[in-house]
């Protein structure tokens, strides 16, 4: 009887835990809007996501309107579990940025302008991007690229 009784608490307890770890959400196409520009989230190519230590989901349609969301520093980087973005080839699959190989190129023409697509790996990119004008680039380097 008493170890039913500390049991229980505490399986529900890891429970809870488990389902409040901070994940990326699945964009709702023509339903979420960016949370920087407003605007409606269309494309499946393109976008990204902020997610906070406390399951708060920050949701972008292009990679640029989520750097300058950082840049604003509307968000603390100690309050981030996850910065994410969407895998060109692969709809609503999410790839650390950090990960990430961009390409950049304005044969893309993603939402607002970065003409930045992400890729799982560089011989991805490099494969997207043959016969074709851009750079490949980490995530820093298109962080400190955009203003």
């Amino acid at each position: 009887m008493k170890m039913s009784a500390f049991v229980t608490p505490v399986f529900v307890f890891l429970i809870l835990m488990s389902s409040c770890s901070p994940k990326p959400e699945p964009f709702a196409y023509g339903k979420d809007d960016c949370y920087f520009c407003k605007m409606g989230i269309v494309d499946p190519k393109f976008g990204g996501e902020i997610v906070t230590r406390k399951s708060k989901v920050y949701k972008f349609d292009d990679v640029i309107c989520m750097v300058r969301f950082l840049q604003s520093e509307s968000l603390k980087e100690k309050e981030i579990a996850q910065k994410v973005i969407i895998n060109f080839e692969k709809e609503n699959d999410f790839i650390d940025v950090t990960k990430a190989v961009f390409w950049v190129s304005p044969e893309l023409r993603s939402p607002m302008g970065s003409n930045a697509a992400a890729f799982l790996s560089k011989p991805a990119a490099e494969k997207a991007k043959t016969g074709k004008e851009g750079l490949l680039m980490s995530w820093d380097e298109l962080y400190k690229k955009i203003r």
